[in-house]
């Protein structure tokens, strides 16, 4: 009878610590606002040449098995492959449950250093690719121009039942900038007399 009660306190004692030390905290912390929305990512080659290009397909298998891991739906809207057998840039939609949430940190350059197979003398080579927001233009009603920023972009489905908005554009200041002058470094000359 002693054993059957100590087991059974055993067992309690250890559903209450995990009680305690997972599910509580969970539930002080509030549902995120943009759980539901799913992403849009576009990825571009930068700087390595055909090296870049490879790092984006790899990129893109490796974003097409996240989706597939977290059960995402994943597309490709748009792939511009080159003859070397990288991508020169690809346009990825997923979708599917805190898709957005998971993947608005991807955003930005992304750098790799390695030997790549087109290279035949062992040489490492430096290679970047950016992830940056492809958007249309009705999802904020500006110019698809003005939209230079550099993260994932949340779609908001036609059947969402969500009707809070992430975001007013009234609380949203765009400037658009461009470069005047020479550019680059520029030498004046001096008129001097020898």
């Amino acid at each position: 009878m002693r054993s059957l009660a100590s087991e059974e306190f055993n067992t309690l004692s250890d559903t209450l610590t995990e009680a305690v030390k997972t599910t509580f905290p969970a539930l002080l912390i509030p549902p995120s606002p943009t759980r539901h929305l799913s992403a849009l990512m576009e990825l571009k080659s930068g700087v390595g040449g055909s090296e870049s290009s490879l790092f984006l397909s790899d990129l893109l298998r490796m974003y097409q098995r996240l989706a597939h891991s977290n059960n995402w739906k994943s597309s490709i809207v748009a792939k511009n492959s080159i003859e070397s057998g990288g991508t020169k840039d690809a346009i990825v939609e997923i979708k599917g449950e805190t898709a957005y949430d998971t993947l608005r940190w991807e955003s930005g350059v992304h750098r790799v250093q390695r030997v790549p197979a087109t290279e035949s003398s062992g040489r490492t080579h430096t290679s970047t690719v950016a992830v940056v927001v492809r958007a249309s233009s009705f999802l904020f009603n500006l110019p698809l121009k003005d939209l230079d920023i550099c993260q994932v972009l949340p779609l908001m489905e036609e059947t969402d039942a969500h009707e809070e908005e992430l975001f007013s554009m009234d609380d949203i200041k765009l400037e658009v900038m461009r470069a005047r002058g020479a550019g680059g470094q520029v030498r004046k000359k001096k008129n001097s007399i020898y």
